[in-house]
C-alpha cells in the first residue's frame, strides 16, 4: 500500500483484542470520503501490527471488505477478522497402543509448547511407559521452530513388544550323511578310506539320535500404558518316533536307536534303517531294491536302479542311473547324464527328503526337502519342496546352468546363468497353481452354501409369518437342521481356506532367489505367474516378490 493510503487505514481501522479474538473497528466516515479496499490492504494492516501471527478468519475479513466498500453505509462496525491460538497437541495411538505419537501445529501469536505441557498432554492419554526423554527435548525445540499454522509430527513412546514363545525345537544328536561323505577327511596316507566313513555314518542300538527342546513361554511386554502385553507360549510338538527308534528310558525327550543301522533325519524324529552295503552297482549286481537303507562303496553305472525305502548313500558317482529313495539321497562324488545319439538322457535321482551332491550335469532331481549341489548344478532339471543351494562352504564355487529349477524354499547360488546367455529358468513357489485351485475351488463351495443358507433364512421367515397350527413341525425342523448344517460347513470352509491363505502367503514370502556372486543375462525367474528376464549382468543381488510384482535389488542392502 502507499504511505498515504496506510495513514488513512490507520485512522479510521482500529484492532482491539478482547480475549482470545481480534476485532476490527472500522469507522466509516458519513460523507462517504474514502478509499475502497481489498484484502490484501487489510492482510497488510493486519501484518504491520503486533497482531502479525494471528489466525486470519477469512469470510470475517471478506464482510468487513464488504462493509467497508458499500456505497449506502456509515459509521463504526465490529468484525473479528482473526484469533489467537496456542500450539497445538495432537496425540495419536497406533491400534495396538505400542506406539504414541505427537503431532504439533505451530501457535497462532499464542503460547509456546512448555514441557509442562507436553507431559500434561502425555498423562491425559495415559502414556507412562516407554517414553523417550530425547524425543521430547527433540519436539520442544522443534516447536518453538514452526511457523504459525506448520505441523510436525514424531513418535514419542513406544512400549516393549511381547517375545513370542518358541515352539518345539529338536536336536539331531548325530551327523547326516552328507556331513561325513561330502566333506570327507584325509587319512594318514592323504588318501580317503571311504569304508571308514560308512560305519561313521552308521548307529549302534541304544545310542542317542535326537533331543528335544522343550517350547518357551516367551517374554512379557508392555503397551505405551503400561499394561502387560502377553506373549503366546510356543506349541508343543511331539517326537516322531520312526521305525528302529524309541524314546530314552530315562529321558522322554531324548530319542535312542533301538538297533543297528543307518539314521534318517526328519525333521521331528528320526528313523534307524537296516542297512545294505554293496561295492558298486552295475550288471554283475544287478538292480538293488531293499527295505532300508543302502550304501553304495563306489559307483552306481549306466542303467542300473536303486530303490530303498531309507536312505540312499553312494560314495562314487551316479552315471545315467535311476535312483529313488524313501529317504535322503547323498552322492559324494557327480550325478551324470549325458547326450546319447542326439538325444539328451537324464540320470534320475527322486527323494522324500533330501538330495546332496558334489555336482550334477543332465539329471532329472525330485526331492522332498533340500536339493544341496557344492560345485554346480548344470542343464538339468530340479524340483525341490525345499530350497536349491549351489555353492561350497567359502563360496569359491557354485554354479546353476541352463535347464529348469523350481524350488519352494528359494534359489540360493554364488553364479547364475553363463556368460554366454545360456537360458537358465528359475520358478519359485511351485504349489502355487495347487493352492489356487485349492482356494478358488474353496470359494466356490462357500459360495453355493451361503446360496443354500439364504435359501433356508428365506423359508424360515415365510413360515414364521403362516399361522403355527398351519406350519408344518417336520418342514421347520428340516429347515432348522439344514441352515445350522451349511452353517457348520460354512466355517469350517472358512477356517480351512484361511489356512490355505497362510500357507500361501507364507510361500510368496520364501520365494527368493539368492545370488552371492554374479547373476547373468538370460535368466528368467518366475514367482506366481510373473516373470522377470535378467537382461544385463548384474552382480552380488536377490530377486524376489515385494507388492505383487518380482523385484531385483542389490544384496548388500538387503
Amino acid at each position: 500500500m502507499r504511505e498515504e493510503e496506510t495513514a488513512m487505514l490507520e485512522t479510521l481501522l482500529t484492532l482491539e483484542p478482547q480475549g482470545v479474538h481480534l476485532s476490527l473497528i472500522m469507522s466509516k466516515p458519513e460523507d462517504g470520503d474514502s478509499q475502497e479496499i481489498d484484502v490484501d490492504a487489510i492482510d497488510a494492516f493486519l501484518a504491520a501490527s503486533p497482531f502479525h501471527d494471528y489466525l486470519r478468519l477469512d469470510s470475517a475479513i471478506q464482510d468487513a471488505i464488504q462493509y467497508w466498500n458499500s456505497k449506502v453505509t456509515f459509521g463504526e462496525s465490529v468484525f473479528v477478522v482473526a484469533e489467537r491460538k496456542d500450539v497445538q497437541i495432537d496425540i495419536s495411538l497406533s491400534d495396538d497402543h505400542m506406539c504414541a505419537f505427537v503431532a504439533l501445529t505451530g501457535a497462532f501469536g499464542g503460547e509456546k509448547l512448555t514441557a509442562q505441557i507436553l507431559i500434561e498432554a502425555l498423562k491425559a492419554q495415559a502414556i507412562v511407559r516407554g517414553v523417550s526423554k530425547k524425543r521430547l527435548q527433540y519436539l520442544l525445540q522443534k516447536s518453538w521452530e514452526l511457523a504459525p499454522g506448520e505441523t510436525f509430527s514424531l513418535k514419542v513412546a513406544a512400549g516393549r513388544p511381547a517375545v513370542q514363545g518358541q515352539d518345539t525345537q529338536f536336536e539331531a544328536l548325530v551327523p547326516d550323511a552328507s556331513e561325513r561323505i561330502l566333506a570327507p577327511q584325509d587319512s594318514d596316507h592323504g588318501k580317503v578310506d571311504m569304508r571308514d566313513l560308512g560305519q561313521l555314518i552308521t548307529v549302534q542300538a541304544g545310542q542317542a539320535l535326537m533331543r528335544r527342546l522343550q517350547p518357551t513361554n516367551g517374554e512379557s511386554g508392555y503397551d505405551v500404558h503400561g499394561r502387560v502385553v502377553h506373549p503366546t507360549p510356543g506349541k508343543e510338538i511331539p517326537f516322531q518316533v520312526g521305525v528302529g527308534t524309541r524314546l530314552s528310558d530315562d529321558d522322554s525327550n531324548v530319542l535312542v536307536a533301538d538297533k543297528d543301522g543307518m539314521p534318517r533325519h526328519g525333521k521331528t524324529g528320526m528313523a534307524v534303517d537296516d542297512i545294505l552295503t554293496v561295492d558298486k552297482v552295475d550288471v554283475t549286481t544287478g538292480h538293488v531294491d531293499f527295505n532300508g537303507a543302502v550304501l553304495v562303496y563306489g559307483d552306481v553305472s549306466s542303467g542300473m536302479k536303486i530303490k530303498a525305502a531309507g536312505n540312499i548313500t553312494v560314495t562314487g558317482v551316479v552315471e545315467l542311473a535311476e535312483l529313488e529313495a524313501g529317504g535322503d539321497i547323498i552322492v559324494a562324488g557327480g550325478v551324470i547324464g549325458r547326450m546319447h545319439e542326439g538325444k539328451l538322457v537324464y540320470c534320475g535321482l527322486k527323494s522324500q527328503g533330501k538330495v546332496a551332491a558334489k555336482f550334477a550335469q543332465y539329471a532329472q532331481i525330485e526331492s522332498g526337502a533340500d536339493t544341496e549341489l557344492y560345485l554346480h548344478l548344470a542343464h538339468s532339471l530340479v524340483h525341490a519342496k525345499g530350497a536349491v543351494r549351489v555353492s561350497d562352504a567359502a563360496q569359491r564355487h557354485g554354479s546353476v546352468t541352463g535347464g529348469v529349477t523350481i524350488a519352494d524354499g528359494g534359489v540360493y547360488a554364488r553364479v547364475l546363468g553363463a556368460e554366454a546367455g545360456v537360458e537358465t529358468q528359475i520358478q519359485l513357489m511351485g504349489q502355487f497353481r495347487e493352492l489356487k485351485a485349492e482356494m478358488d475351488s474353496l470359494k466356490s463351495e462357500m459360495k453355493e452354501a451361503e446360496e443354500r443358507i439364504h435359501q433356508l433364512v428365506v423359508l424360515q421367515i415365510k413360515l414364521s409369518k403362516q399361522p403355527r397350527d398351519k406350519r408344518s413341525p417336520e418342514l421347520v425342523e428340516k429347515v432348522n437342521t439344514g441352515k445350522a448344517h451349511f452353517m457348520s460347513s460354512l466355517a469350517d470352509m472358512k477356517t480351512r481356506h484361511q489356512l490355505l491363505r497362510e500357507q500361501y502367503d507364507l510361500q510368496l514370502a520364501s520365494a527368493r532367489v539368492e545370488i552371492s556372486h554374479m547373476i547373468h543375462a538370460g535368466v528368467h525367474v518366475r514367482i506366481e505367474e510373473k516373470e522377470f528376464i535378467v537382461e544385463e549382468d548384474m552382480t552380488a543381488c536377490f530377486i524376489c516378490w515385494k507388492d505383487q510384482m518380482i523385484v531385483c535389488q542389490p544384496l548388500k542392502s538387503h
